[in-house]
């Protein structure tokens, strides 16, 4: 045991500086050495703070143990076993004689340990003696079973009995987020310390947004943000995120009295680079060739060695703390990445090994290959795997196209070959950015290669996939014009060449731009074409698109037999192919149709479906449309915030993917259902930017259905003046949503008749003025219109009644829509009315039978009696007796909904084509 007198604490010589951050890991470390655990290694990158959290716990554990020795043992200067040796000996105030050999140096120590009892000693840096210093370590664990080692490393010790412990990046703020995470705290405090005048005032939000992007381009490393707050006062923040191309350079000056291998990131991680093989340095130079993380057999390709030997390199750098761990690919596949810094460092390293040109030869072809075998597969199955295999190498293909786009704009051979690599890396990844989005970058990058390439006379069969993927782009950008002029000039390559199969999907493309441009006859006529040739080719999954689009076609039409019948087939396809993608689009379709036709139940199974399938999937897009179609369904039906919160989504998704068009029609819809809430100011700043944009694209339905989505404000204005009895007022508003609903019905053909997206909007705007009592009735005469809980009842021909107060009645109606609504003509038994009407109260059959009598008969006298039915089931509504609800409700409140169709790749914001 220990002599009592002997001082049970050393000096740690803790930094001026204030510990930020690293809560969550000081209490995870402490933990470990508390259950007992004897060895400890805090490992990472250069840079990453290892040290600091180390002298941290060191100070903390000293004030919460004090019996306890706590020592530290800076190993930096030691260069073999014999320096570590005395560097403990001297930590721990042990006496060693010098000249001894280096075992016995080994074993005195070890015995002096095993004298003190219960303590922690702390040895930092200990990665480039750990070759030499493992076996020390090792048996000094076994000598002092009381004492417990916290060591810090690049490099994990291996020894039995170690716990490792991974020292990430501080916590950074979310994308666009003024949060003060652990990395924004960490610069402003520093840069703060580095003024010589008063602190500055507290920083607005602008600020906050520039450290934030500051730190997050940073990457959270402690030292890289440490050493950008020093150079705050001199750049500013803006100033630093402007010069962060070459962060090494930029990132040095250090405080005085900073080690020399910590002053800048470059010494930091020159001194790990150091501590390499001449095999560890070369595979981590050609590691720079990645942009993004990468597989094991991605690195194989580009270091050009055997699997095994590449798994080494890898393992060894992953050891090392020069690669980091990254998540998993969708398929498994474990992944490694590099941090910026190190990326720059390392691919400084390759161009003077004179390998820089080969590697990134090898990364292209490598990616290349993956990239348009995953394109191919999905175009062929439209299989999740394979658009999550792209999604995955999305960077490093990227990386490509702008690579060869480099070399193509270059006065030098091999130009055309370069444009050739864009162009195809560009249509590798069209599949995850015609879904996911976002359209722009594609089609900047599109704009760029297909200049060079046909500058440079490049492969016309490689042009004209290109133009087609353009013209894709384009049109979901809502430019239909330079579309088609792509499309065309894609249709008459692929028809010269003979390329059957890449015609086909040219002439459904032309089909689905002339069906969203509403020239019926040529959509029929290419998609016709089209489905010829995808059947001739035995090509399932293009053969189904077609169908599906035909239906949008017969649907916007207004042919809802034809339509249903297209759609089926189309879904029975996808669902033979298994491909989700396609079965989502046309499940959405169908539902549009099912909601038209008065079938709420069935489009709200068809919306969740597809929801689901398009979550699955991925396709962020044609996800936002479902959203927005239950949204309107919602709309409604009166459940307001639901559709609120449907409408809201989509618009976020489609604004991320960049679908303007559809954002547009997103806006309208969610304008509308914001009026119908009352929240007119917001609705006002939805609409009124949707009119902005869908007045830009220039098609006059979508402008028009701007007008309609304004009618509910027009609405929402007639309420708030009729609550306040100002009559006149609230007449001039209903008068004015009155013309907007007259200007859509008017011409032959009319907005209504050429837009289900208008025709939608037009449907609950009329109904909520009926209730209103802003329109006249002839309209809605034929209909049974409800509020929401069937709060207010408006039989046919008759006025709005109050059930408010009855209870049982407004219960047992509410129940009786719903059920003529999901199973038209299907009774509900007596028991079933009960449970609706006195829910939990126990009644006795005969007292029940006695109570729905009563409550039928009031129902009768409100003027449902024509309408009411008793059979052998129960009581039903009849099933020719169209039932709607509306969001306004006679004495208050406001109301309207909204929804649309498109098919697989175009159209307004409801049907997919």
């Amino acid at each position: 045991m220990a002599d009592a007198a002997r001082p049970r604490r050393r000096h740690l010589a803790l930094p001026a500086s204030r510990f930020i951050g690293r809560e969550g890991e000081l209490v995870a470390i402490a933990e470990l050495l508390r259950r007992g655990e004897r060895l400890v290694t805090l490992w990472g990158p250069a840079g990453m703070g290892k040290t600091r959290l180390a002298l941290e716990l060191a100070s903390r554990w000293a004030e919460a143990h004090a019996g306890e020795a706590v020592w530290l043992c800076e190993l930096t200067a030691c260069r073999d076993l014999r320096a570590v040796c005395g560097a403990v000996a001297r930590a721990i105030g042990a006496q060693v004689a010098a000249g001894r050999r280096e075992a016995t140096l080994v074993e005195r120590i070890g015995r002096a340990l095993a004298t003190e009892g219960p303590a922690l000693l702390v040895l930092d840096n200990l990665e480039h003696v750990l070759e030499q210093a493992a076996p020390a370590l090792d048996a000094w664990v076994r000598a002092a079973p009381e004492l417990r080692f916290l060591a810090t490393s690049r490099e994990r010790t291996r020894l039995a009995g170690e716990i490792s412990y991974e020292l990430g990046p501080l916590g950074l703020p979310a994308e666009g987020s003024t949060e003060r995470s652990a990395a924004v705290a960490l610069f402003l405090d520093r840069a703060a310390a580095h003024c010589a005048s008063a602190p500055p005032p507290p920083p607005g939000d602008e600020h906050l947004a520039d450290v934030a992007a500051l730190v997050r381009r940073l990457e959270g490393i402690p030292l890289a943000i440490e050493l950008a707050a020093a150079r705050e006062g001199v750049l500013g923040v803006r100033g630093l995120l402007a010069r962060l191309g070459s962060r090494l350079d930029l990132l040095a000056g250090a405080a005085r009295g900073r080690e020399a291998r910590q002053a800048t990131l470059r010494s930091a991680i020159e001194w790990s680079w150091d501590l390499l093989d001449d095999r560890e340095r070369r595979a981590l130079a050609c590691c720079s060739a990645f942009h993004g993380p990468f597989t094991l057999a991605a690195a194989a390709a580009v270091l050009a060695e055997p699997d095994a030997a590449a798994i080494d390199r890898i393992e060894a750098l992953r050891d090392k703390s020069l690669l980091r761990a990254a998540p998993p690919r969708s398929d498994g596949a474990t992944r490694f990445a590099l941090y910026e810094v190190v990326r720059e460092l390392a691919a400084e390293k390759l161009a003077e090994r004179g390998e820089r040109e080969a590697a990134i030869e090898r990364h292209a072809a490598f990616y290349l290959a993956a990239g348009e075998a995953a394109a191919a597969d999905f175009e062929r199955r439209g299989a999740l795997d394979a658009l999550n295999r792209i999604a995955g190498d999305l960077e490093e293909l990227l990386a490509v196209a702008e690579g060869a786009l480099a070399l193509a704009t270059m006065p030098r051979a091999g130009s055309e070959a370069a444009a050739e690599r864009a162009l195809r890396a560009l249509c590798a990844i069209e599949p995850v950015l015609s879904t996911r989005g976002p359209f722009g970058a594609q089609l900047e990058l599109l704009d760029r290669a297909l200049a060079a390439a046909e500058a440079l006379a490049a492969d016309p069969r490689v042009v004209a996939r290109a133009l087609g993927a353009r013209g894709r782009a384009r049109r979901l950008r809502g430019q239909a014009e330079a579309a088609l002029e792509d499309l065309e000039r894609a249709r008459a390559q692929a028809a010269a060449l003979g390329a059957e199969a890449l015609l086909s999907g040219i002439l459904a493309d032309l089909g689905v731009l002339h069906h969203g441009r509403r020239d019926m006859e040529r959509a029929r006529e290419h998609y016709a074409q089209a489905l010829a040739l995808h059947r001739a080719l035995g090509d399932r999954r293009a053969e189904g698109r077609v169908l599906g689009n035909l239906g949008a076609l017969h649907h916007d039409e207004r042919r809802e037999g034809e339509a249903a019948a297209y759609y089926e087939q189309a879904i029975s396809i996808a669902a033979e192919i298994g491909d989700g993608r396609m079965e989502g689009i046309f499940s959405t379709n169908a539902g549009l149709l099912e909601q038209e036709r008065g079938a709420p139940a069935q489009a709200r199974r068809r919306y969740e479906r597809a929801a689901a399938i398009l979550g699955e999937v991925g396709d962020l897009r044609l996800l936002a449309i479902t959203l927005g179609n239950l949204g309107a369904l919602h709309h409604e039906e009166g459940r307001l915030a639901d559709a609120r919160a449907c409408h809201g989504r989509a618009v976020g998704l489609l604004r991320e993917v960049g679908d303007r068009r559809s954002e547009g029609i997103a806006l309208c819809r969610l304008g509308a259902a914001l009026a119908s809430v009352g929240e007119v100011e917001e609705a006002r700043r939805a609409v009124e930017p949707a009119a902005r944009l869908l007045a830009q694209l220039g098609d006059e339905p979508d402008v028009e259905l701007a007008r309609v989505a304004s009618g509910f404000v027009d609405l929402a204005l007639a309420q708030a003046a009729r609550r306040a009895g100002r009559g006149e007022e609230a007449a001039a508003h209903a008068g004015e949503a009155r013309r907007r609903i007259a200007r859509a019905r008017e011409g032959s053909p009319s907005s209504a008749s050429r837009s289900d997206d208008v025709r939608l909007l037009l449907r609950i705007l009329e109904r909520s003025l009926a209730a209103l009592g802003g329109l006249p009735e002839a309209r809605a005469e034929g209909e049974l219109l409800l509020t929401e809980g069937a709060r207010f009842v408006r039989p046919p021909g008759g006025g709005w009644h109050d059930l408010r107060e009855r209870h049982a009645a407004r219960r047992l109606l509410h129940a009786l829509a719903e059920q003529q609504r999901s199973a038209p003509g299907r009774g509900l038994s007596l028991a079933a009315l009960k449970e609706a009407g006195w829910p939990g109260e126990r009644i006795l059959p005969e007292a029940a039978a006695n109570r729905i009598y009563v409550a039928m008969n009031q129902l009768r006298k409100l003027g449902m009696k024509p309408w009411l039915r008793r059979d052998a089931e129960g009581y039903s509504l009849d099933p020719a007796l169209p039932v709607h609800y509306v969001a306004v409700e006679p004495a208050a409140g406001g109301g309207g909904e909204s929804r649309g169709g498109e098919t697989d790749e175009g159209g307004g914001a409801g049907k997919r084509r």
